[in-house]
């Protein structure tokens, strides 16, 4: 079986690490917006087969309602910045617990 590509691991490790940091339940939102850019610049094809879909059903989450627009057209919020601003506590909770999920079967595959 083909392992994930080191850079998935270490750059979703710091992810995960700061989604674990915040224990406020209350401020994962927040949370989950200071981490935004990873689900920009860690690709599905950095995963192994068996962790591909789901990396990518996490990304489609997180990418939903697309990018803020403003009336000139010009985008002021990137797709995964404001799909998590328009998120509940609960579907925030339910991301983090998702990407906490996959990045304990990630790390399996290093250890």
């Amino acid at each position: 079986m083909k392992k994930s590509n080191i850079f998935a691991f270490i750059e979703f490790s710091k992810l995960a690490e700061g989604l674990r940091t915040s224990s406020d339940k209350g401020k994962l939102k927040d949370q989950l917006k200071s981490q935004a850019a990873y689900f920009n610049i860690i690709e599905p094809k950095y995963f192994s087969e068996d962790l591909v879909e789901e990396w990518e059903n996490i990304l489609g989450s997180t990418r939903k309602s697309g990018a803020r627009i403003n009336e000139e057209g010009r985008i002021v919020s990137n797709a995964v910045t404001n799909t998590i601003e328009q998120m509940s506590d609960v579907e925030c909770e339910v991301l983090v617990d998702r990407v906490n999920a996959l990045y304990d079967k990630l790390k399996k595959e290093f250890e």
